[in-house]
């Protein structure tokens, strides 16, 4: 019996010895993954930092600072959104609240750049995040049959979404099993932008990318996702509003599902009294060739958000170019 003591007290010591090795090791990620979050940030922000301008906003919502690239502007330039938020008022509509934009926004808007632009490659993992968020279930993928783009495509998105703990799980077996195994984070930021905010933050990015590359010294303003009170007294959001020189430009995001919504936005161009090349649907999930008769039915222009800079290209240059 005394000759088990020192097995027993063996294994005891190993025990704790183990405990506290795993306890290091799920320390050292949370570490990491703060570490890799903080430099994703300083990353992003000394990538811009040689092309980026502060526009402070003032007027009635001076709380949103907003970040907009500038290759060839340091200085800071003061836009006044007042402006937009006359031209609701002129249209007997009431501004409820304007949402803060903040700093992780700005690593946002790049993932959604990145998922805009390449939608096709990532759109079944997109998909199968989106399928599995509510609940936070993982899921996998054979990856096998894709070709080299979409698997480079998915896993950057993968990896630029565990780096910032949208995907709790991210983990991608390469040749000869091509498993991808992710599970999403149910917290709220991700929740939001899986379920349609990153078309809103890549239709902000591709708007201000256009701008600039046509004039980089023009002024512009937007609102984000401001809640409005219309006429007729009904609570309503808007997605993305912009104002280029004396222009106002509409932008409402969808990721599916629009054909429920797409009458009640060709009422609402109406109430802002703005045409087809000023107000717009962005869709993800719709047939090249529905586009153009959608909006010839609705009266607002629907684009695939592929298609959004080359669609945009000529109604901004004549709105930026002309004196």
């Amino acid at each position: 019996m005394y000759a088990l003591i020192p097995l027993v007290i063996g294994i005891i010591i190993g025990s704790i010895v183990t405990y506290l090795i795993l306890q290091r090791i799920e320390q050292k990620k949370i570490i990491k993954l703060n570490k890799i979050i903080q430099q994703y940030q300083i990353e992003t922000q000394e990538n811009r930092s040689n092309n980026q301008t502060k526009i402070t906003v003032i007027g009635e919502d001076t709380k949103n600072p907003t970040l907009v690239k500038n290759k060839n502007r340091i200085e800071t330039i003061t836009v006044d959104s007042t402006e937009i938020q006359n031209f609701l008022k002129s249209k007997d509509i009431q501004i409820k609240f304007i949402p803060p934009e903040q700093k992780l926004d700005e690593v946002l808007g790049s993932i959604a750049f990145f998922m805009g632009e390449r939608y096709n490659l990532i759109k079944n993992f997109y998909s199968r995040i989106k399928s599995n968020m509510n609940y936070g279930n993982s899921f996998k993928i054979n990856l096998k049959n894709y070709t080299q783009e979409e698997i480079s495509s998915i896993c950057q998105l993968g990896k630029m979404l565990h780096d910032i703990a949208f995907l709790e799980e991210y983990k991608y077996q390469k040749s000869p099993k091509y498993i991808l195994y992710a599970r999403p984070n149910r917290i709220p930021k991700a929740l939001n932008f899986f379920s349609g905010q990153w078309l809103e933050y890549f239709i902000k990015e591709q708007v201000i990318r256009l701008i600039e590359s046509i004039n980089p010294q023009i002024q512009y303003s937007y609102l984000l996702n401001p809640q409005i009170i219309l006429p007729d007294g009904n609570d309503f959001e808007l997605d993305v509003l912009f104002k280029i020189k004396d222009e106002i430009f509409w932008f409402e995001a969808k990721t599916g599902d629009y054909q429920r919504y797409i009458e009640k936005y060709s009422k609402m161009s109406s109430i802002l009294g703005l045409d087809g090349e000023h107000s717009y649907m962005i869709l993800t999930e719709v047939q090249e060739n529905l586009t153009k008769a959608l909006s010839t039915i609705f009266h607002m222009k629907v684009v695939k958000a592929e298609k959004l800079a080359e669609y945009l290209q000529p109604y901004f240059e004549k709105c930026i170019l002309l004196p």
